[in-house]
């Protein structure tokens, strides 16, 4: 079979699969039933995977692609280091819960291969980290962050923000206001080692004291002149 068709083939297997799961769950789903829904036998499914697991797994690690592109693109966007962290959590967080509302069998999938399969989920983990960890070199290299080891503060992150991301934890805060919280964590976090800005000076908070005194006359408060006439 030519490379094309292969492909087309192949993909055309996974869109129904895609179908046949949300109609039926990844229990119920069968081999069968995606080569009966095409039209071609059991033993052509098998000639581009192996088993239904195989074919799952296709189907997240699709899904999961796209995830990871939209990640990226909030990476690159031209904004301070702080913004893009916080929005790679609250936009990421968002999607996923999206996901959980709107494809509930497929979710389902996806948390299942997470919780059976901690191989799969901890490559899926260790991406994440890594555009937490270039974030926080950005920040670092832009002195917006003091210079900390930006592994060990992308691990704090990703810990830190599981309910928000993990596949496993998200179904547990579904109706809760997770957004505001993992705002609130994100910006916690990175005020830890966010250079301050600089402080308005004392004179710079009271312009009046800066002032010169007129001609002839001494800059000292009112009491000290008058202390010096009545000597």
């Amino acid at each position: 079979m030519p490379n094309g068709a292969h492909d087309d083939t192949r993909k055309l297997i996974l869109e129904t699969a895609r179908t046949l799961l949300r109609r039926f769950g990844p229990d119920k789903m069968t081999v069968m039933d995606i080569a009966r829904s095409l039209e071609m036998s059991h033993a052509n499914v098998y000639r581009f995977f192996r088993n239904k697991s195989e074919i799952l797994d296709a189907l997240i690690d699709e899904w999961l692609t796209k995830i990871e592109a939209f990640v990226e693109t909030i990476a690159q966007r031209p904004v301070s280091a702080a913004e893009r962290i916080e929005a790679v959590v609250l936009e990421l967080h968002r999607k996923r819960r999206q996901k959980l509302l709107e494809d509930a069998e497929f979710y389902e999938t996806y948390r299942r291969v997470a919780e059976l399969r901690p191989d799969f989920a901890a490559k899926r983990r260790e991406k994440i980290l890594n555009v937490f960890k270039r974030l926080v070199e950005d920040g670092i290299e832009a002195g917006e962050f003091s210079k900390v080891d930006a592994r060990e503060i992308a691990v704090v992150l990703k810990d830190a923000t599981a309910l928000f991301l993990h596949p496993l934890m998200i179904p547990t805060a579904l109706h809760a206001d997770t957004e505001t919280r993992a705002q609130k964590v994100v910006r916690c976090i990175l005020a830890g080692f966010s250079n301050p800005r600089l402080k308005p000076s004392a004179g710079d908070r009271n312009p009046g004291s800066n002032r010169k005194a007129g001609p002839g006359k001494s800059a000292r408060s009112p009491q000290l002149r008058a202390r010096s006439a009545s000597s």
